[in-house]
């Protein structure tokens, strides 16, 4: 383990980003951190002791905030954090042209992404953000689930800077007991649990990979044998990792985000192409707008529990 990453993994999000921009500032001159007011709680006091002049304070117009970003083009390593539901549905025409059309190789990261910020209102739930930009040509999304994933993702794209989109939530409990499993690798899904005659797979991102840990052991206890895959890049999607799903009966996705154009709907479509591929069943935030409450009881209430993905789940195979 490097860089100390069981740290990584207590930090909120927002630490994490900090830190590391910390310590990619070290030894880039290039790093440009362009925020929209939201950059006081970002940890980012490291980062402005060894470059001050990384920081570009754009005020809140975040719409003038990804055009700043463009920096990216004079060859800068651009980070553009924000909250995530601003950073992408208020900000789409921006995005599509600069980052989709003109391919500007700026990271934009997600704050308080899924139903994180829930307790101010269904205004602050990005649950739309997935499906907003898996859909622009060019744009690789990514869903780490805890801190050691976040820093790599952020260490990988400062190195190699393309238009990316980082979505972060807070840690996936069970994800602090799988520090030895090397770096994330873009673009690669990685097998959390593995089952002799999975009749069961269960797809996960971010912070509810814990959820579908949860939730296969408990299908284990029914005599339901359950794999468990995490999708750390939602777009480009794994191909491969989902044609070895042939052979089981039933894939599950599950995911902090609308259950229309999200991570399941990329799964949907990628397996509908797959000779003998399995069922899907899409778990996720309903069709709807929520009323506000805390994460834990909005997750109750729709299911994205591992008692809820239990229940879901023997209900499609008819148990």
């Amino acid at each position: 383990m490097t860089r100390d990453e069981q740290h990584l993994c207590e930090l909120d999000p927002r630490e994490v980003f900090g830190e590391t921009m910390a310590h990619i500032a070290e030894s880039d001159d290039r790093l440009s951190v362009v925020v929209s007011d939201y950059g006081r709680r970002l940890s980012l006091e490291r980062m402005l002791e060894l470059s001050p002049q990384s920081l570009v304070q754009c005020g809140i117009a975040e719409q003038n905030q990804i055009e700043v970003a463009a920096l990216a083009n004079e060859g800068f390593h651009v980070f553009v954090p924000s909250y995530a539901t601003f950073a992408t549905a208020r900000v789409l025409d921006q995005i599509r042209v600069l980052m989709g059309m003109m391919g500007s190789p700026v990271t934009l990261v997600g704050i308080s992404a899924g139903c994180e910020a829930a307790p101010l209102g269904a205004s602050h739930m990005a649950l739309e953000d997935i499906a907003c930009l898996r859909t622009i040509p060019g744009i690789t999304v990514l869903c780490p689930a805890d801190g050691i994933e976040l820093a790599h993702m952020l260490e990988e794209l400062a190195a190699h800077p393309r238009p990316a989109y980082v979505r972060i939530a807070h840690n996936a409990k069970a994800a602090r007991d799988l520090v030895d499993r090397g770096r994330v690798r873009i673009g690669k899904a990685e097998l959390l649990r593995d089952a002799d005659g999975a009749e069961v797979s269960l797809l996960a991102i971010g912070s509810l990979i814990d959820v579908a840990l949860e939730a296969a052991e408990l299908l284990s206890h029914q005599g339901v044998a359950a794999k468990v895959v995490e999708f750390a890049t939602v777009r480009p999607l794994d191909v491969a990792a989902l044609q070895s799903l042939v052979g089981t009966r039933l894939a599950v996705t599950i995911e902090d985000h609308c259950v229309n154009g999200g991570f399941g709907s990329a799964v949907a479509e990628v397996l509908s192409g797959i000779d003998d591929a399995p069922r899907v069943l899409r778990l996720g935030m309903p069709d709807e707008y929520l009323d506000a409450d805390v994460k834990s009881k909005i997750f109750e209430r729709v299911g994205l529990t591992a008692e809820g993905v239990l229940k879901a789940t023997l209900e499609r195979l008819g148990r």
